[in-house]
């Protein structure tokens, strides 16, 4: 189905274009001391300096850390600064008891590119105030956003430090209650993507004129995004009649209550589901997508949602997608559109690059900032960010039912220049 403008068909080209295009830096690793890979990829240093977070495991490719560069970039185009979009990441095995000397060779290995153009976070199975920023720091690098800092801002000496040391402390803020969760500290960076992820769900629903108590939710994913999502979602009025991730699926026919999920979170082990739920009713993960309901939120891995869950989900009474994760459609190859366009004439799709917007912002206003931003600032910023993205997308479709994917990613390519360099050779 067309945009209203008839050019979709140009805009996923586009954007096929955009992905396939080679990306201005490519660093490579090869740890000699275990099988462990890196790569370092920079889509551009728009801007003067680029970001992206790290990540790491089993298999991971060069090409999948492209896309996520090249994706960050296209999210940066909404969530700010600026900049160019960049990922590091390590095919390694996250369990294994050496990955904290992997890291902390891999961050010697780009200690340039973070101390002047580069900065990265935490991202799957990395942990930033855990790992990142302790690691960064044993190397001599006090925080892992100078490059950025450095880069883009053009801040040194002094300056540089003191506006380094304060995003450290806005950022690891803890929430206030009407953020948080009653007998569990919380901090800003854990809770705003799955905020982001439930702005973007109610202002859909402000364009479709329905409501939160109408609308049944299935989620997928209780990690930190997935389960800040569940949060919010519940405490706006949203039914949220099932929750998975690799652990289990539980469904609850009536929603669950807000104590409710404030019990899985207080009971999670780690980022997944606990073991037992009072409430909710414990099932096979294939029934998870045969359940009733009006929107899917998509907060697990990259990759998820592929033809036969579309189908599913859709068959279900699906109508709606929130697309938490990055990139959540299944793609045979970098640039691969078949899934998205497929899904985009079928659903309302709020994309990744607004519905997860919300670290990157927390980052762009802490960044612009000479002090430590209150919580409650950050997360309405949050808020009006997102809904300005989706309403500019709305309007573009012409409705809020089908070709918002494509409106977004249109936004965001003529956002971030997205006109493709010289196409990758044959290696």
């Amino acid at each position: 189905m067309a945009g209203a403008d008839g050019r979709d068909g140009e805009v996923w080209k586009s954007y096929q274009e955009y992905f396939r295009a080679a990306p201005e830096i490519v660093f490579e690793w090869n740890d000699r001391e275990t099988a462990a890979r890196g790569w370092l990829v920079i889509n551009s240093l728009k801007g003067g300096a680029a970001g992206g977070g790290t990540r790491m495991r089993v298999g991971l490719t060069r090409d999948d850390v492209t896309f996520l560069a090249k994706a960050m970039e296209l999210k940066f185009a909404f969530a700010g600064p600026p900049i160019g979009g960049a990922k590091s990441g390590i095919s390694f095995d996250p369990a294994d008891p050496r990955k904290q000397e992997v890291l902390e060779r891999w961050f010697r290995a780009i200690q340039s590119e973070l101390l002047t153009r580069y900065g990265t976070a935490g991202d799957l199975n990395v942990s930033e105030m855990e790992e990142v920023i302790p690691l960064c720091r044993d190397i001599g690098i006090g925080h892992p956003q100078i490059g950025v800092l450095r880069g883009h801002f053009g801040l040194d000496g002094e300056a540089l430090g003191r506006r380094s040391e304060l995003m450290h402390i806005g950022l690891d803020q803890p929430v206030p209650p009407e953020y948080g969760l009653a007998g569990k500290e919380a901090r800003v960076f854990a809770l705003v993507t799955g905020y982001s992820v439930t702005q973007s769900a109610l202002r859909l629903l402000h364009h479709q004129g329905s409501s939160p108590s109408d609308t049944r939710v299935l989620l997928q994913g209780f990690g930190s995004v997935g389960g800040a999502a569940a949060l919010y979602m519940v405490r706006a009025g949203f039914r949220l009649v099932g929750i998975m991730d690799a652990r289990g699926c539980l469904l609850h026919e009536e929603g669950f209550s807000v104590d409710e999920v404030e019990n899985l979170l207080l009971s999670r082990e780690g980022n997944t589901l606990p073991a037992v739920a009072g409430a909710g009713v414990s099932a096979p993960a294939h029934a998870f997508f045969d359940a009733r309901a009006d929107m899917f939120v998509a907060a697990a891995a990259s990759g998820t949602l592929d033809v036969d869950v579309l189908d599913r989900v859709q068959s279900a009474g699906v109508t709606s997608i929130i697309a938490g994760a990055n990139h959540p459609f299944a793609a045979d190859e970098p640039g691969d559109t078949s899934v998205e366009q497929d899904a985009d004439g079928r659903f309302a799709i709020v994309a990744d690059i607004i519905a997860s917007c919300g670290t990157a912002h927390a980052f762009a206003c802490q960044s612009r900032s000479d002090f430590p931003l209150q919580p409650r600032i950050v997360f309405e910023s949050i808020e009006a960010t997102v809904a300005e993205a989706v309403d500019e997308a709305v309007r573009r479709a012409g409705n809020a039912q089908r070709g918002l994917l494509a409106a977004a990613l249109a936004m965001a390519l003529e956002r971030c220049d997205g006109a493709p360099r010289t196409p990758n050779q044959p290696e």
